[in-house]
């Protein structure tokens, strides 16, 4: 997310400053239950999903989470930087088809097309025809070896980490085999859960072969993670990394990006950031991300915890989703209500000025429960 216009507050520690961009090292977003907070972070999944995989026919469908099973076409725009790169991706599609897509590279466009026209990259042009009407063509780009594609994809494929959300398990294993391949890597990470007070005496990484079930000659590498803990008497037992809590999931990646000497900034997004960590925590990660991030990563996190707008936060670090009269979830910027006193803006949201908070009529339940 980006920065607001004219705002000064916490420049050097809770921004990124690029040549043509500039962001916050984490935002926050509030809402009741039911709001739609989690479906902004489930959307970002679903581009991801569109972007890594596209399809295998012309009969397979593209992925759609439309609202309340509308016939809308789902559309995308997103702005992001890689190798010091500006990428601005749009997709706008439906189950059958693309309807609209562009990669724009540094204010360049690198490929576009509608229902009506295609524009490639030179050096693809000749495979115009081997592009299917449902295929996106960042992915059959990327096949193909234009390299600024290839890029974009692996901002999608590497760069987005989502260690709360429960599509992420084989994305957390491709980030975590960098323990296997690094040692001092893995040593740093431990000591870095045991600053954190994390009962964690080693981390056990085991590449093991699955066989190709689409050819049996072949076979894939999975890497299989576990966490060794101290028990009692000393003795030590081993917890699964899938297993482990979200809290310590959540933690072990983010020490994994910021540990990496040679890492480019990551995206986390993680849900329910209020439930998943103890309150040190939360404070050690914010100066995490908003004091001590030098590797431009960038936090995410939808949250119901009013204490976090007493952190040192900007205006436009703070989001609010509230669903209007049609039940459409509506996200707005603390920044957009011209506010500058994040004192301010906790009282006015819980007062509901913003909406985005949760409405309980305590008498209403009940009346209901002694009607009963």
């Amino acid at each position: 997310m980006e920065t607001g216009e004219g705002i000064t507050a916490y420049s050097k520690e809770n921004t990124i400053q690029h040549d043509t961009v500039d962001a916050v090292k984490s935002a926050f977003i509030f809402g009741g239950n039911a709001s739609g907070k989690t479906n902004l972070l489930r959307a970002l999944m679903l581009l991801r999903i569109v972007v890594l995989h596209g399809t295998l026919s012309e009969i397979d469908p593209l992925p759609i989470d439309t609202y309340a099973h509308g016939n809308d076409n789902t559309y995308f725009n997103i702005r992001f930087i890689k190798n010091n790169k500006q990428f601005t991706y749009t997709i706008e599609y439906n189950e059958d088809f693309v309807v609209e897509e562009s990669l724009v590279v540094d204010g360049n466009i690198l490929f576009s097309r509608d229902t009506q026209h295609v524009h490639m990259p030179e050096s693809i042009a000749s495979l115009e025809s081997s592009l299917r009407r449902n295929q996106p063509l960042l992915y059959f780009a990327q096949s193909n070896n234009v390299l600024l594609a290839k890029e974009a994809y692996e901002w999608f494929a590497l760069d987005i980490l989502s260690p709360s959300l429960p599509t992420s398990s084989m994305d957390s294993r491709k980030a975590l085999r960098a323990l296997h391949d690094n040692p001092q890597l893995k040593d740093d990470v431990l000591y870095f859960l045991r600053a954190a007070d994390f009962n964690i005496r080693d981390i056990k990484t085991e590449l093991i072969q699955i066989p190709n079930e689409q050819n049996i000659d072949t076979s894939k590498s999975m890497l299989l993670v576990k966490c060794e803990h101290e028990g009692i008497n000393g003795e030590t037992f081993s917890i699964e990394y899938e297993a482990e809590s979200i809290g310590t999931r959540i933690f072990l990646m983010l020490a994994l990006a910021i540990l990496q000497r040679d890492n480019h900034g990551k995206l986390f997004l993680i849900d329910e950031f209020d439930r998943s960590l103890h309150p040190k925590l939360v404070t050690i990660l914010l100066k995490i991300f908003n004091e001590w991030n030098t590797t431009e990563s960038q936090l995410i996190a939808t949250t119901h915890d009013n204490d976090i707008l007493d952190y040192a936060l900007r205006t436009d670090q703070i989001w609010f989703v509230d669903k209007n009269y049609y039940g459409i979830s509506e996200l707005h910027s603390a920044f957009d209500f011209n506010e500058l006193d994040i004192r301010e803006i906790k009282k006015n949201y819980q007062d509901g000025v913003y909406g985005g908070n949760q409405i309980v009529s305590d008498a209403l339940m009940k009346d209901i429960i002694e009607s009963v």
